[in-house]
């Protein structure tokens, strides 16, 4: 089973990692930008990088151990990747936050947010939500291998377009937030067992699996 946590920059999802590792002792458990992120990234990298992972989680699926990745994914991305369909089960969540709090935890780090942050966080909660919404966003420019038509017909209330939003805002704390994130994993790795599979591949069934709530 493969799995990603994904979020715009400030969600949380780095954070969590060293907790999740502490908690899911069994899966493989990377950030999405441990091998480095170019100075030049863009889409066409973030797309290459995450068809990387998801050859990383078959090579773990062979070996039966499900994988977690943590970081910039994109919803939309991970579906069109050419590898996906090699996936046994996949589940995805977006890790959120007022726009306020990701301000707060940027600048805490050192960084400098940008207007590009928020409007990127705010375009992958509806994103989240539909699969309509703005696509071109992620198409336009794109890796020469993506297959968008793995979802591209999909309508706004297509059952099939499932990730759930994790609240990381509201003063929680980090082992709050790991707790959240790892019972949301469970869940996905429950339903896997129960053969609950719901991502339509354009020659297979549906391969995600829903969150319960």
């Amino acid at each position: 089973m493969l799995l990603f946590v994904t979020g715009a920059s400030g969600s949380g999802k780095t954070t969590v990692i060293p907790g999740l590792k502490k908690k899911l002792p069994a899966f493989a458990i990377h950030d999405f930008d441990e091998r480095g992120v170019p100075d030049d990234a863009d889409s066409r990298w973030r797309q290459r990088e995450t068809e990387y992972w998801i050859s990383q989680a078959i090579e773990y699926q062979h070996q039966g151990r499900d994988t977690v990745i943590c970081g910039g994914a994109v919803y939309g991305e991970i579906l069109a990747c050419p590898s996906i369909t090699q996936i046994d089960h996949l589940a995805v969540c977006l890790m959120d936050c007022p726009d306020n709090e990701r301000l707060r935890r940027i600048r805490g780090r050192g960084g400098e947010p940008t207007m590009d942050i928020l409007a990127w966080a705010a375009w992958l909660r509806v994103h989240a939500e539909d699969p309509t919404w703005c696509p071109e966003v992620i198409t336009d420019n794109s890796y020469d291998s993506m297959h968008w038509k793995h979802w591209r017909s999909w309508a706004s209330d297509d059952p099939r377009w499932q990730q759930p939003v994790i609240e990381t805002g509201g003063k929680k704390k980090v082992d709050q937030i790991v707790a959240l994130v790892a019972k949301w994993i469970e869940q996905q790795v429950k339903r896997s067992d129960q053969n609950a599979t719901l991502v339509t591949h354009p020659d297979q069934d549906d391969m995600l699996s829903a969150d319960d709530s």
